[in-house]
């Protein structure tokens, strides 16, 4: 809800600018800087679900090129799930578990362009992603402060990850801005929260929509 609401802002401030509008449609999707807002769902796993959906918002930045270009994403999911990590004892090892909440990502990749026309524009990107949970709380307590610390040490450890992304997806212009729905997938390091050894699967994978602006040329031209 919190999106579609920003979503018709937008639309609304757009039908308010004319001018610029009218700029927008001259301009072409090649050697241009687009900033876009999307929403969409992030299907996940953790020790205690496996191929769960949450909810996801996001703003980007796509810098294009006449076939290649920069894109640059900043993604929160909104979940509520359970991880473990070991915790060892002088004389056992055992598993604690944690309760986590939300996710960003942080994803930078190199896009190419192929099959170009005048209003549709697909396209492909491969990079890396920082994926981070957003909160971690202890379940159970601790016996004294040392264990404390050491367990929060490894909560540390595994609440961030770097991982490969792969962005495939389709934009449309419109007349005032464009339109674009996209995947994107991310294989799940072991040592990160949301990785299930038990799911069969080792992939976030997430599923968006939104608008993109053009602002402009992304290239500085002679005068």
């Amino acid at each position: 809800m919190r999106l579609l609401r920003v979503l018709t802002a937008a639309i609304g401030l757009a039908a308010l600018l004319p001018h610029t509008s009218a700029a927008q449609a001259g301009r072409q999707f090649k050697d241009a800087w687009f900033w876009g807002i999307k929403t969409g769902g992030l299907v996940y796993s953790s020790a205690s679900t496996t191929n769960s959906a949450a909810p996801m918002l996001g703003a980007e930045w796509l810098i294009t090129r006449s076939r290649g270009g920069l894109y640059v994403s900043f993604d929160q999911a909104f979940l509520s799930t359970t991880g473990t990590f070991l915790d060892r004892d002088p004389d056992s090892t055992f598993t604690r578990s944690v309760s986590l909440k939300n996710m960003r990502r942080l994803a930078i990749a190199a896009m190419v362009f192929p099959m170009q026309s005048a209003k549709y524009h697909p396209y492909a990107g491969f990079g890396m992603s920082l994926n981070q949970i957003g909160g971690a709380a202890f379940q159970t307590g601790f016996v004294n402060t040392v264990r404390y610390q050491i367990a929060l040490d490894s909560v540390q450890s595994k609440k961030a990850s770097f991982s490969p992304i792969i962005i495939a997806g389709l934009q449309a212009r419109l007349t005032r801005f464009s339109v674009f729905g996209q995947a994107a997938v991310s294989p799940i390091q072991q040592n990160f929260f949301l990785y299930n050894s038990n799911s069969g699967s080792a992939f976030n994978a997430s599923l968006e929509t939104g608008i993109r602006y053009n602002f402009g040329s992304s290239i500085d031209r002679a005068r």
